[in-house]
């Protein structure tokens, strides 16, 4: 009796998967993260921001073209143009960061295609909901004397504390539904801007207002877009508002020392 010789095993086919290039690679993460280009102009802002405002110039090099308060307060004040820029820079820098979770649902929920002019639709619309304080904040005279900021710095803490900023809170979580496609899409990434900006402005507004007023200092700028970024991108916001209003209370109660000790 013959054994018939047994068939030898083939080795498994290796199928040869070709690797991606660099721009591929980019693409795919770019496609990912739709709000690349927002988080861009947001640093682009800060940029502009900061050679607005003089912040790369030593404090030395800052009297030309400033102003002082009758109390001798060290606020700076600009012309209107340079007000406006540097509100509409501030509300780029440190609000449109805030605006990521919206950005990413309205680029997943709309044609590829289209995502990025969806995304500027509502960027617009969300800017446009900041203008109108920020054009009457430019239009001001000249800087406010460090006792009324001490006040404003006082009444924007007392503003975490109240129902309209716990509801405003829980309102930054909210969508609305956006078109796929067509002029309606265009129209409802307008109106969610705009919405999703009168929003902010009750959640942010009285602490952009203090900052704008209080000169832009660069360190508070950055603290305070930590603070908002916190409050908006967090889990439970509510939580922190009653550590934020103590923030605004200590730093209220130096502005009116140092306005105390500068009178005397």
């Amino acid at each position: 009796m013959t054994t018939l010789p047994t068939k030898l095993a083939e080795p498994p086919l290796v199928e040869l998967v070709e690797t991606p290039s660099w721009r591929q690679q980019l693409g795919n993460r770019l496609d990912r993260h739709p709000e690349w280009l927002a988080l861009l102009l947001a640093a682009a802002a800060w940029i502009g921001l900061a050679l607005v405002l003089d912040w790369f110039e030593p404090a030395g090099a800052l009297t030309s073209g400033h102003h002082h308060t009758s109390d001798s307060a060290a606020v700076h004040w600009h012309p209107i143009d340079t007000q406006l820029l540097s509100w509409l820079l501030m509300v780029i820098a440190m609000m449109l960061p805030t605006t990521v979770p919206h950005l990413r649902y309205l680029g997943f929920n709309t044609r590829r295609t289209r995502r990025q002019r969806t995304l500027a639709l509502f960027t617009l619309g969300y800017l446009a909901a900041w203008l109108a304080p920020g054009m009457f904040l430019a239009m001001m005279p000249g800087p406010v004397p460090a006792s009324a900021l001490a006040v404003l710095v006082l009444a924007a803490g007392a503003w975490e504390l109240t129902p309209i900023k716990r509801r405003a809170l829980r309102g930054c979580c909210r969508t609305l539904p956006v078109g796929f496609a067509g002029p309606s899409a265009d129209a409802a990434a307008v109106e969610y801007g705009l919405r999703h900006g009168v929003v902010c402005l009750l959640v942010s507004g009285p602490a952009m207002v203090v900052l704008m007023l209080a000169g832009h200092p660069w360190w508070a700028t950055v603290a305070l877009a930590v603070v908002m970024a916190a409050q908006k991108l967090l889990t439970r916001p509510e939580r922190w508002r009653a550590m934020v209003a103590l923030g605004w209370l200590a730093s209220g109660l130096a502005v009116a020392g140092l306005a105390i000790l500068d009178a005397a």
